[in-house]
């Protein structure tokens, strides 16, 4: 067999059967192969950042591997987006990419290039991968291709990268005969001590939360739950850990951030004298910009399996254990630990009032219109949320349904996003997929809606369109006196005519005005048939509560009055 042939064989033990790219003459001899391989399904997207993204949403809703290709030089770099994605979001995904023949590769660094669309993408996607390297010679192939794989789904999952001439592509080995790899044995923090530590700092507190993230993997959803129920503890997530807890679950409290809940904020925030914080950043889009303003009377137990991760500190005091989370969960069940349902009565009473002002605040319409698009999403299925104020609506509004999982651009916060991510979640559940984009973001990979058109994919799409950059004219409002540059009408932004656009592509398609007429959709959302839902918004919509620069991540605007905020953080 061929080298083409080998990886293709090798991933397909290993689950991979969908391949998301576009073709090119550099990566012509492996898209080649993939036609010739039984039980293997290629889908070509319209621009190598689709591929890329649809790979991240199928990893992201599978939690298993994925893999996207592209040809040498402009293909590799619009692959850069989607690599850059999946290593902040820790996706495990296998990015190839086609290079010109080892024989006319320059090997003078300083010259630029020696042959057509040669691009040195290693050096571009190294600062963004676990593990990127040009495979030069083909005894190497097999050495190189099981340790990227190795690397992208264990530990602390990422993307990797092989870049694959195409002398190499096409050279005949016999995998028996080259050297394999062989995994490292590192040595990782105790469990033991882990949840020893866990038991004692929880028999100490009065006033717990557990805060959980990304890096849980959705299997454990049903232990986790199981010990908060046992013992009355209150759990806030992070916005990508929004699936891992249902919707209208009294523990529940929703997602912390500069975005977040006013409940999840006040109680990880100010009240809680306990984070126990698992496979969750800790980044400052959660704990604020001013870290010693979080959480300043509580112990905090931090556990991810990326030791990096740990070396920012929250607090000089950390508990600090790199370990796996899903390990730690599977653990939790041995704890003798105490009861804390004093606690989560006032919890359950803080979160009554903050409800109730939400609900009674300006700005929260659009919020109402994702919860009726929540109620025609169906179990099992995808979610796939673009990158704008939306984003904000969906993590605070969308009421998550069971075996559903909602797909965000979390750290590289990519507009563009929701569309390929939801094609290729689509792949993994076999269930129509929704996504929820604004006017600007959906732009991005809007010839992605070809895709959907020749694979006829029940793509659910709506597209909510208030005719600006939500987000970036809030900032300008705040910073730059209402001067709207580059992001709304008359300064150089329009969007365009999406039921035009989606009718050109052959997707039914069509335009509401009142978010009343969502609730005669249901017919639409079983059906087998894509279709592109335009939701006309105001062009004045904001993304609230909002903590802004250098507040306390639990005091949000429009702000509470002073005395009930006090009453709150005593009660």
């Amino acid at each position: 067999m061929n080298v083409s042939e080998y990886i293709i064989q090798y991933l397909k033990q290993k689950g991979v059967t969908h391949y998301f790219g576009y073709q090119g003459t550099m990566i012509s001899y492996f898209v080649d192969a993939l036609y010739r391989t039984p039980g293997v399904h290629n889908h070509s997207c319209y621009n190598e950042q689709g591929a890329a993204f649809a790979a991240c949403g199928m990893a992201q809703a599978s939690g298993h591997g994925a893999v996207a290709y592209s040809t040498s030089g402009p293909g590799a770099a619009n692959l850069l987006s989607g690599v850059a994605n999946a290593y902040m979001d820790s996706e495990p995904v296998l990015f190839l990419t086609g290079q010109v023949n080892t024989y006319e590769y320059t090997d003078i660094p300083e010259l630029r290039q020696q042959s057509f669309q040669e691009l040195n993408v290693v050096a571009m996607a190294k600062p963004v991968t676990k593990y990127c390297v040009q495979i030069t010679t083909v005894e190497d192939v097999r050495f190189h291709l099981e340790k990227a794989w190795h690397l992208a789904t264990t530990g602390r999952p990422g993307p990797v990268l092989l870049d694959i001439p195409m002398n190499i592509q096409r050279s005949e080995i016999h995998p028996d005969t080259l050297r394999g790899y062989e995994p490292e044995i590192t040595k990782a923090d105790s469990c033991t001590d882990c949840l020893h530590t866990i038991e004692e700092q929880l028999k100490k507190a009065s006033r717990p939360v557990l805060l959980v993230g990304g890096g849980v993997h959705p299997a454990s959803q049903e232990p986790l739950l199981a010990f908060a129920r046992a013992h009355h503890i209150p759990i806030v997530t992070s916005l990508l850990g929004k699936s891992l807890l249902p919707h209208g679950d009294e523990l529940n409290f929703g997602y912390l951030g500069t975005y977040g809940m006013r409940i999840a904020n006040l109680l990880a925030g100010i009240k809680a004298d306990l984070l126990v914080c698992i496979g969750i950043s800790m980044c400052t889009r959660q704990t604020g910009v001013k870290v010693e303003q979080f959480a300043p009377h509580a112990k905090l137990i931090r556990i991810d399996v990326d030791p990096d991760a740990l070396r920012r500190k929250v607090k000089s005091n950390d508990l600090c254990f790199a370990v796996d989370a899903d390990s730690i969960i599977a653990g939790l069940s041995q704890l003798h630990v105490p009861d804390f349902s004093s606690w989560l009565s006032i919890c359950l009473k803080c979160r009554s009032y903050l409800e109730e002002f939400d609900h009674t605040a300006p700005g929260r319409e659009p919020n109402r219109i994702v919860e009726k698009i929540a109620a025609l999403t169906t179990e099992g299925s995808a979610v796939a949320s673009d990158v704008g104020q939306h984003m904000m609506w969906v993590g605070q509004s969308l009421a998550v349904k069971k075996g559903q999982r909602i797909l965000f651009s979390g750290g590289h916060g990519a507009m563009g996003y929701a569309l390929p991510a939801a094609i290729g979640a689509y792949y993994y559940t076999g269930k129509p997929s929704f996504l929820i984009a604004g006017d600007g973001s959906f732009q991005m990979n809007i010839q992605e809606l070809q895709w959907v058109a020749r694979e006829h994919l029940p793509i659910k799409m709506f597209v909510l369109n208030n005719h600006v950059l939500g987000m970036i004219r809030f900032q300008q409002n705040d910073y730059f006196e209402g001067r709207y540059g580059g992001a709304a009408r008359g300064f150089d932004y329009t969007p365009c005519d999406f039921v035009k656009v989606a009718q050109g592509y052959g997707i039914r398609s069509f335009q509401i005005t009142d978010p009343d007429e969502l609730d005669r959709l249901q017919d639409e959302m079983h059906s087998p048939d894509p279709v592109l839902i335009e939701i006309m918004l105001p062009d004045d919509t904001s993304a609230v509560p909002k903590t802004f620069l250098g507040k306390p991540v639990y005091n949000q605007r429009p702000y509470i009055p002073e005395d009930k905020l006090e009453w709150l953080i005593q009660l």
